[in-house]
This record gives structure tokens, sequence and C-alpha cells, in this order.
């Protein structure tokens, strides 16, 4: 990956987990509690690399990069029911914090990984 894209994953997930934290802690919730370090940290893995490996099938095969990006998509969403659903679940009932702290780093690697790709796809 370039190291531009590299900056920005490490820019818009530090911010955001800047802007989670301020917000739990103005709210006086527990920072750190719904297993938060490892949503961001996966979240920011996964959609960093899936970025890498489009690029590199965008550089070889243009037609196959959707097909690509919906299936890696599925194993994305998949993962959140291996990582985290059972711990969230663990007590019998999913709160939304616990929600909240999956889809927040999961809908800003999603929107990083669709406009990074968009802007690639509008230059050919």
């Amino acid at each position: 990956m370039k190291l531009n894209l590299l900056f920005l994953f490490v820019l818009v997930y530090g911010i955001t987990l800047f802007l989670h934290l301020s917000i739990l802690y103005l709210f006086d919730l527990p920072l750190w509690e719904h297993q938060l370090p490892l949503s961001y940290v996966s979240n920011f893995v996964l959609a960093a690399s899936i970025v890498w490996l489009l690029l590199s099938v965008f550089e070889k095969n243009k037609d196959q990069v959707s097909f690509l990006f919906m299936g890696i998509s599925l194993f994305k969403f998949i993962s959140f029911f291996v990582l985290f659903y059972p711990a969230y679940k663990a007590d019998g009932v999913v709160q939304k914090m616990e929600v909240l702290t999956f889809f927040i780093p999961y809908f800003v690697g999603l929107s990083l990984e669709t406009g990074i790709l968009v802007q690639k796809l509008n230059k050919i």
C-alpha cells in the first residue's frame, strides 16, 4: 500500500478513535469496554489489507475487483460474528454500546475502502 494511503488510514482511524473516546468520556461511560481496542485494530488491519489487495488485483485484472470486494466484505462481516458476537452475546443481550463499538470502525473502514476503490475506478 502506498505510504499516503497508509497515512490516510492512520489519520482517519486515529481521529475516529479520538472522537469515539471523547464522546464516551463526555457521557461518563467506560472508555475501553466492549472490546474497543480489538475492534479498532482488527477493522484497521482488515480495511488496510483489503485496500492493498484490491489495488494489487486492480492492476492485473480490473474486471474481478468488484467481485473480490463483495467477497471480502462478506468475510469482514463474518469476522464480526467470529470475533465479537460471542463476547457481546455472553450476557444474553447485545447492548447498543457493543454494537456501536464494532460498527463505528467497521463503517469507517468500509467508507475508506469504497472511496479509494471508486476513485481508482473513475480513473479508467
